[in-house]
């Protein structure tokens, strides 16, 4: 796999997370459907990871993928384990709760992803 399509992946798992947390933020009905049982307040806990590892790191490795820069590779494993914590931390949750899978589901399938993209990508691009 290309390393633009790598970038292309990961601008896409910026936009989409930042497009979800709009979303959790304007729309109850919205936050209703990935809340813990509470009316969302839980979800508020992870916006400063979401938006450093998610968003931030997502766009810098988008970055990294489109310059081919040789630092690409580790901080793609940073951001999937970051997202790996924030998948059981959510799983967690639902299994406490009983609420809240559908997010858990979803995180899980872009974890799935991105694990493989750090995986499968060569370990440094030049």
């Amino acid at each position: 796999m290309n390393a633009q399509i790598r970038a292309a992946y990961f601008l896409l798992q910026a936009a989409t997370t930042i497009a979800w947390w709009l979303l959790i933020a304007t729309s109850f009905r919205w936050r209703s459907w990935f809340a813990f049982g509470d009316d969302g307040e839980l979800l508020w806990s992870f916006l400063p990871s979401d938006l450093v590892f998610w968003c931030l790191g997502s766009l810098v490795v988008a970055y990294g993928e489109w310059q081919q820069a040789m630092w690409t590779s580790a901080l793609r494993w940073v951001v999937c384990g970051a997202m790996g914590c924030t998948v059981l931390h959510c799983a967690a949750l639902a299994s406490i709760t009983g609420a809240g899978w559908i997010g858990v589901w979803l995180m899980l399938a872009a974890f799935i992803v991105t694990f493989w993209l750090a995986r499968s990508a060569p370990c440094s691009s030049r």
